[in-house]
């Protein structure tokens, strides 16, 4: 037989040998976890090392740790040998408990809070849930002291009024002034607040959140649209007035990208640069050469300028009015 990958230490869900139940995710395990020591029979001594703990996990309920013999020694191989073929089958871990954690749930009683210091190979535990309880100062604990104090806390927890004992499995929690104003509640009572009544709060908060998270991005998204819109709309009406001054040949074509960057940056600075500029002169409107006359037909000063100085002497005399008009 092979030994089993993992040990169990401890399971929430079993009264151990002093009538209690330990919570299995309060077992603090720092100190544990800087000599994670297997003892033999939690015989504290050198000799009685016989190997070590790894790889703890913490799930459904259970503390399962992976033992590590070590059989350089006699008493090391001797354990590991019987473990292998199925001799020695228990475990038992020891803690330095934390009598202020103890609480009554249901009918049971339950230490949330405790230390774990070594864990055992035993031959015979007195059951499941064996455990040895070792005091702060390392000192393995005589069994009628340990009674003596489970009987302690057990009568001190009688004591409590009976208009409390209906949530004694409801943990209370202190809340800060901002706490509680932030949270919503109106007052503290001497015990502090439930902490069901507290996660409530908190959740509703959350929501809240939620909610206006969604709405502040659904805001941005509309105001991102309507920037969007209006710039667009900016847009077309700058390239308006540009193409309007290009017609009028106040700029040329090649300058459109330019004036509308600026219009773009500042419409006012563009009215202002295309209103400093004179429109061109278009010489051919309105030349009219009179029909049947004979007279030469001139639409434009380039064309006036073409002609020999006896024919634009005629058509000045000839034609007084369109020679006004190309010249300007």
């Amino acid at each position: 037989m092979a030994k089993p990958e993992y040990f169990v230490f401890n399971d929430e869900n079993v009264k151990n040998s002093y009538g209690f139940y330990i919570n299995t995710l309060g077992i603090r395990m720092d100190r544990f976890n800087d000599n994670p020591v297997m003892l033999n029979n939690h015989i504290n001594s050198n000799e009685n090392v016989i190997g070590n703990w790894s790889e703890a996990l913490k799930e459904n309920g259970l503390l399962k740790l992976k033992p590590h013999f070590d059989e350089e020694t006699s008493l090391g191989k001797d354990v590991a040998g019987k473990v292998d073929r199925g001799y020695l089958k228990g475990c038992s871990m020891g803690i330095i408990p934390n009598w202020d954690s103890v609480e009554r749930v249901g009918d049971r009683l339950v230490m949330m809070e405790c230390e774990l210091a070594e864990g055992s190979i035993i031959p015979v535990p007195s059951n499941k849930g064996a455990i040895a309880i070792y005091s702060v100062d390392g000192e393995l604990m005589k069994e009628e002291d340990v009674k003596s104090l489970c009987l302690s806390v057990t009568d001190k927890l009688n004591e409590i009024p009976e208009n409390l004992n209906t949530k004694l499995d409801m943990k209370k929690i202190i809340l800060s002034v901002a706490t509680l104003m932030a949270l919503g509640f109106k007052d503290q009572p001497i015990d502090g607040h439930d902490t069901v009544d507290v996660e409530a709060k908190v959740l509703g908060l959350s929501n809240q959140v939620q909610t206006l998270t969604t709405e502040n991005e659904s805001l941005k998204l509309s105001a991102k649209a309507a920037k969007e819109a209006q710039e667009l709309a900016t847009k077309s009406r700058i390239e308006t007035k540009v193409d309007l001054a290009i017609s009028k040949g106040q700029i040329k074509a090649d300058q459109k990208e330019e004036m509308t960057n600026l219009g773009i940056t500042s419409e006012k600075a563009l009215d202002t640069v295309l209103g400093s500029i004179p429109e061109k002169k278009n010489f051919s409107a309105g030349v009219i050469t009179p029909s049947g006359t004979g007279a030469v037909e001139v639409n434009s000063m380039e064309e006036f300028q073409k002609l020999s100085f006896d024919a634009q002497l005629a058509f000045k005399t000839d034609s007084p009015e369109e020679y006004k008009k190309i010249v300007g």
